[in-house]
């Protein structure tokens, strides 16, 4: 069942990207497709330093704005981009590793090993479902954290 659930999700995800959103003016409902306005990606319970050989946390708080919400079931990936530096402890997050499965504003997480002292850069693509009662939009991201990896 949440194999066809996520099938039609998408399917459904897929056509509304396809179809042009219809203007107020026009009869069209002026909140049918989310943009960035409509999420913040928080990233500020990341940290920032880290020494050599030891583990720091990676964390990504996915907030749905403007009367959307995160779909609490549909796939919500986090895919670490090439980590000079800094090792994460899985180079892919997704939705079981959700800190809190029931909260409105997921937070995926996991640790970061320092590796080689200097300053970096963490690099990920983020994708995840924004929804309203009405439809689900997928949307994708990157985020981009300057990271001080300390000997």
């Amino acid at each position: 069942m949440t194999f066809a659930f996520l099938l039609a999700l998408a399917i459904t995800a897929a056509t509304a990207e396809a179809q042009p959103a219809i203007p107020a003016s026009q009869g069209g409902v002026a909140d049918d497709r989310a943009t960035k306005d409509d999420y913040e990606l928080d990233t500020s319970g990341t940290d920032k330093t880290i020494k050599v050989g030891k583990d720091g946390t990676f964390s990504l708080v996915v907030r749905a704005k403007n009367n959307k919400k995160v779909h609490p079931e549909a796939p919500l990936e986090v895919v670490f981009k090439d980590p000079k530096g800094i090792k994460p402890q899985k180079s892919k997050l997704g939705r079981g590793d959700v800190v809190d499965k029931a909260a409105k504003a997921p937070e995926l997480r996991t640790s970061l090993r320092g590796e080689k002292a200097g300053a970096t850069t963490l690099d990920a693509s983020v994708s995840f479902f924004l929804c309203t009662d009405a439809w689900c939009q997928r949307m994708t991201d990157k985020i981009s954290l300057p990271i001080t990896v300390e000997p």
